[in-house]
């Protein structure tokens, strides 16, 4: 079966065969040049984004490094011990005449002489020595 002829249809066909008879194919040297620009492109790209990148970091630790810390205030007494909640918490000593209860510092400094700078020591423990033949039995007590 044939095709009815259309005129548009051959008009096409024409342009076809005198587009084919234009064309001319490239050099290879052509070809192979443009293929060393796109890959120039690529490289060029990609070092300048890693540039870019490296130098924001750069950039961002330069800031964050020159920058001055806060002042630190004056250090303080430390904060009171919290007893744990297996163990009672020990009576504190108070000085004579004193209404509240003292913190060992105040307790040092209310115990010794002004200008001693001696520490109080824990008092000695009450002691058994061992009988023996030549000395006597005796028994060490705390000081009054």
């Amino acid at each position: 079966m044939s095709e009815p002829q259309d005129p548009l249809r051959s008009l096409f066909h024409e342009a076809a065969e005198a587009g084919r008879d234009g064309v001319v194919t490239a050099p290879a040297g052509e070809i192979a040049a443009r293929g060393r620009r796109a890959r120039r492109r690529r490289v060029v790209a990609v070092v300048s984004v890693v540039c870019l990148a490296f130098g924001g970091g750069a950039a961002t630790t330069v800031a964050l490094l020159s920058r001055t810390p806060a002042p630190v205030g004056p250090a303080g007494p430390p904060p009171p011990a919290r007893p744990s909640p297996d163990r009672q918490p020990a009576p504190v000593a108070t000085a004579p005449g004193s209404t509240s209860a003292s913190t060992p510092e105040s307790t040092v400094s209310a115990s010794a002489p002004p200008g001693s700078t001696d520490t109080p020591s824990a008092p000695p423990k009450t002691t058994a020595t061992a009988p023996s033949s030549d000395a006597p039995r005796e028994t060490a007590t705390e000081p009054p």
